[in-house]
């Protein structure tokens, strides 16, 4: 073990190597669900793109598993690994907007907070989580969802330039003219084929927006879910709505006798000048009407921070489906999986999709369901210091009420640590997973890079989705 330990990478090594019994080895082995407890063998913080490429070397020669960490914000952990070699890509936090062409370049250790602060000083802003501790990575290897996905599609949908080391230890600068597999294998695959050390993506004019949230008490939940589906059967790309069923938040806009107890909470946004997004937005602010309406003009920075504040870390379980058109058998199934939710950070959350995301052509990215009407997440949180809350119990009690009402799942960037393998060919149509199979099987035959939603080379091409 000792020799897998040695300095022969410090002397070669661009960066920053963290080791056990070193300080700041459990912070540096940490990810943001605290539930994921491992212990690698080595971190490597690599300054440079370059010494991503002498971290793969050691960890081949020496026989180590490599685990890849962007932002570190997966439900499943998978920028940790007990005994793995992990690259930390924190320290490649490159960031650069170009106004003219309408990009932004990104260091695969970027988080979202800092990528919309720069776009949005030029009235530019690409889809992205809605949550700023996010890596940018992360979010677009698996596809990407956030406020701007029926307006401007996926976050993986406006990638149009990578960097990738991949397995050999060679850098690839991929687009759709140069190893145009190996681009579109990035663009929804997951993080599955080499380590993303930058990546580009297309901007688009974003000023004026109307958001925020209005809340409604559970017993009117099946009424809300009703209307929400009749909103956005005739909403247009500029209006985003999201549901998230949970315990009102302890925030000012929520009325005493609300907080802490079940509510819907309707999460609106209305890309358009003042007047227009109002009318967009009325027969949401008018239904009800809403126990609280904290509907304004605001920034798009303000629209990206959560209404209700999380803990940097926290405990983190989950589940995700794809659905159509919610009728009353939906509805009911959603409300049931509501239910017994184990603390006010439990939640169910139901995005609405269509827009431009069904615009895209299903063979232009593995991105799988794009047809859908609806994401379900079954978010399974809780404190870090809770520990008596059954998160695991919960999130498959829920996700098996909304399992009968799904057309697929999961969502690749959205399946926890105890999902068995062959859960992921379930994330991808069959044609789109055997295309990912033949990339990985050029670029990493032997699956080193195999923490995260992993597609082995050696999977059947034909690898069918699991029955829902």
């Amino acid at each position: 073990m000792r020799k897998v330990l040695d300095d022969t990478l410090g002397r070669h090594f661009d960066g920053i190597l963290v080791r056990p019994g070193d300080p700041g080895f459990d912070a540096a082995r940490s990810v943001w669900n605290v539930d994921i407890d491992r212990r690698p063998a080595l971190v490597a913080r690599p300054a440079a793109p370059e010494a991503v490429a002498v971290a793969i070397a050691h960890a081949r020669h020496h026989g180590l598993p490599v685990a890849i960490r962007g932002g570190g914000h997966g439900l499943a952990g998978h920028g940790t690994a007990d005994g793995a070699l992990v690259i930390d890509l924190s320290g490649l936090d490159g960031l650069e907007v170009d106004a003219r062409s309408r990009t932004v370049t990104t260091g695969g250790g970027l988080r979202w907070g800092p990528v919309d602060a720069a776009a949005q000083e030029h009235g530019l802003a690409v889809t992205g989580a809605d949550a700023p501790q996010v890596g940018v990575a992360g979010t677009a290897l698996g596809g990407g969802f956030g406020w701007l996905h029926r307006l401007y599609g996926l976050t993986c949908d406006n990638l149009v330039e990578a960097e990738v080391v991949t397995a050999d230890g060679a850098t690839h600068r991929v687009d759709a003219g140069s190893e145009p597999e190996l681009f579109w294998a990035l663009r929804g695959g997951g993080g599955n084929f080499g380590v993303v050390t930058r990546m580009r993506f297309a901007l688009h004019p974003l000023r004026e927006l109307t958001g925020g949230v209005l809340i409604h008490p559970i017993e009117r939940g099946a009424q809300v879910l009703r209307h929400y589906q009749e909103v956005a059967d005739a909403a247009p790309g500029r209006l985003a709505v999201r549901l998230t069923l949970m315990a009102a938040p302890p925030a000012p806009f929520v009325p005493e006798p609300v907080r802490g107890r079940p509510i819907v909470m309707v999460g609106v946004a209305a890309f358009a000048p003042p007047d227009e997004a109002e009318r967009m937005l009325r027969p949401l602010r008018e239904f009800g009407p809403p126990v609280a309406d904290a509907v304004r003009p605001m920034t798009y920075l303000q629209l990206q921070q959560p209404p209700n504040r999380f803990p940097e870390r926290q405990r983190a379980h989950g589940a995700s489906h794809f659905l159509g058109r919610l009728d009353d058998a939906a509805v009911d199934g959603l409300l049931a999986a509501a239910a017994d939710a184990p603390g006010r950070l439990a939640m169910l959350q139901i995005q609405q999709l269509g827009g431009a995301i069904a615009e895209t052509a299903p063979e232009d990215t593995p991105f799988g369901f794009r047809d859908a009407a609806h994401l379900v997440a079954v978010n399974a949180l809780a404190e870090r210091d809770d520990t008596a809350a059954d998160l695991a119990a919960w999130s498959a009690k829920a996700s098996a009420a909304i399992r009968p009402h799904a057309t697929g799942g999961p969502y690749v960037n959205f399946v926890s640590a105890d999902e068995p393998a062959t859960y992921v060919p379930g994330a991808f149509a069959p044609d789109a997973y055997a295309r990912l199979t033949a990339v990985k099987k050029a670029y990493d035959p032997d699956n080193l890079f195999r923490f995260n939603a992993n597609i082995a080379p050696s999977a059947p091409p034909s690898a069918p989705r699991p029955q829902e």
